[in-house]
């Protein structure tokens, strides 16, 4: 979808049309036809290069637009309850109550932390499992970074983790690529966190 469409509906979302149809709102109306305009003139402009850049900047637009609200974010106090309480438990983290403490803050100052707690936890149990990655708590606490730092960057919206699941898990099994545990992880890498 084009800027100028992706911008004329943003603007049609926050201006109701019983409003816009009203003789009183012309002024409205006139501005959103003139910004219109200024896009498509400025679209109908730019090289190649450039058109790319703008579709980019619609995407991430986009991106911001639909990011996740308060219910899925959770409050700071409520993930770092959580947080505290899975980093200290020997199902979690298994870390000092200290240390826990310092994880839960660091996760609750996260954009989205809830989001962001889920995605750990999520990580986390892949990797440390020996179904999984069979790392250690260490290794698995790292990767589990990485990839929540990641989905974060991308503001949730990439299903990082499942791809990386899917994609390891095909490359490893016999039955699929047969590699080995490195070089599935590479090739999941690869495939995911681009």
């Amino acid at each position: 979808m084009t800027i100028i469409k992706k911008t004329a509906v943003y603007l049609m979302c926050f201006c109701s049309m019983p409003a816009l149809a009203t003789s009183t709102n012309t002024s409205l109306y006139e501005k959103i036809y003139q910004l219109s305009a200024k896009l498509w003139y400025v679209e109908t402009s730019l090289n190649e290069e450039q058109k790319r850049m703008v579709d980019t900047l619609a995407n991430q637009i986009d991106m911001i637009i639909t990011l996740p609200n308060e219910a899925s974010c959770g409050t700071q106090l409520e993930v770092f309850q959580e947080a505290n309480k899975w980093a200290y438990s020997s199902n979690g983290l298994d870390l000092t109550a200290s240390e826990a403490e310092q994880f839960a803050g660091q996760v609750s100052q996260k954009f989205c932390p809830a989001a962001y707690l889920k995605v750990f936890k999520s990580s986390f149990e892949f990797a440390y499992k020996s179904t999984g990655l069979d790392k250690t708590r260490s290794e698995a606490r790292k990767f589990a970074t990485t990839m929540s730092d990641y989905e974060a960057s991308k503001y949730y919206s990439k299903n990082s983790l499942q791809c990386f699941i899917d994609n390891y898990n095909y490359a490893y099994s016999s039955s699929g690529m047969n590699k080995t545990r490195a070089e599935a992880i590479n090739f999941a890498n690869q495939q995911c966190l681009i």
